[in-house]
């Protein structure tokens, strides 16, 4: 019987906590990614619209860039021949490869560097412990990542038929390097860290839930005395949590995909937030696409979280 229980101990801990956090973090990015990446192209190309929401509504600017990837699609069935689906995947999947990097690299280097500051950062207060660990690991994450996100935004803000679109991932850091120079890798970096606190928000958020779904007056027979929850109550909190830091500071990551796409030097936070603002409805600009960005990060967190709760438990 010893022998069985040291096996089972060697068995179960054949990955260290922070091996546990990165591939956990690795799946969930590249689940996540792989299930919402066609929502991320058609929030792109909405933040990148230059329409007037006064004149437009939501679910129309929605259906027209639905519309424009699809005729994207006919037009490069009629050039290669090709399976219509194969046109269609091709079109909505248009910039893969530098989400998939981006994405399964930040959650993988997030949730590694959250495991870290949380066992080092110590405050008597657990919402301020929380909060503290989540921003170090996202400003270290969003900074060391932000490149691909430049990549990406620019990749899937525009049609492979377009005459700059860039044609892959190496010709777009050819072309960046060519006409912008290395410093064109870090534009957005400041929107960005303001997207951290977002996240950090969530995340504190999303902890504290988990707490207080554990707490023995909310725990269900079914979850018994582990400290894991069901996939309904990860879903719950996952979703819950990202609504309310979305809401909050959704305008930062209009105005990030604003810089990021641009390829004009004089482009800066000031002038892209006057030009929401005065030119394109108010507060409202700086909502463009929130309606396809519901829809996209409701999946996206639920499916992160939960794979990564699962595989974490699973490791464990």
């Amino acid at each position: 019987m010893e022998l069985n229980t040291t096996d089972k101990q060697v068995h179960t801990r054949r990955f260290s906590s922070r091996e546990i956090e990165v591939i956990s973090g690795l799946l969930a990015g590249f689940s996540t990614t792989i299930v919402t990446h066609p929502l991320d192209v058609i929030k792109i190309r909405l933040q990148l619209s230059r329409d007037t929401p006064k004149t437009t509504h939501p679910l129309e600017s929605i259906i027209s860039v639905i519309k424009k990837i699809n005729q994207d699609a006919k037009v490069a069935y009629k050039l290669n021949h090709k399976p219509k689906a194969f046109n269609y995947l091709i079109q909505y999947y248009r910039g893969i490869t530098p989400n998939l990097i981006g994405n399964i690299s930040a959650w993988g280097i997030y949730f590694a560097l959250y495991a870290e500051f949380k066992s080092k950062v110590k405050t008597n207060n657990t919402t301020m412990n929380y909060f503290a660990s989540s921003v170090l690991a996202g400003l270290s994450t969003s900074i060391i990542t932000n490149p691909l996100w430049v990549l990406k935004t620019r990749i899937l803000g525009s049609s492979r038929n377009e005459s700059n679109a860039y044609r892959s991932v190496t010709d777009g850091i050819r072309q960046m390097l060519a006409k912008e120079g290395i410093t064109s890798f870090w534009k957005g970096t400041i929107p960005s860290l303001f997207s951290v606190v977002q996240a950090s928000l969530q995340i504190t958020i999303y902890d504290h839930i988990k707490v207080y779904l554990s707490s023995p007056h909310h725990r269900s027979e079914s979850i018994g005395a582990t400290s894991h929850l069901s996939t309904w109550q990860y879903l719950y909190s996952s979703a819950s949590s990202k609504i309310i830091s979305m809401l909050i500071l959704y305008p930062t990551q209009v105005v990030r995909s604003r810089l990021q796409y641009s390829q004009d030097s004089s482009s800066s936070i000031v002038s892209i937030v006057k030009e929401l603002y005065y030119k394109e409805g108010g507060l409202k600009g700086f909502y463009k696409g929130i309606g396809a960005n519901i829809l996209r990060v409701l999946p996206a967190t639920c499916v992160t979280f939960v794979a990564y709760e699962n595989v974490k438990r699973y490791l464990m």
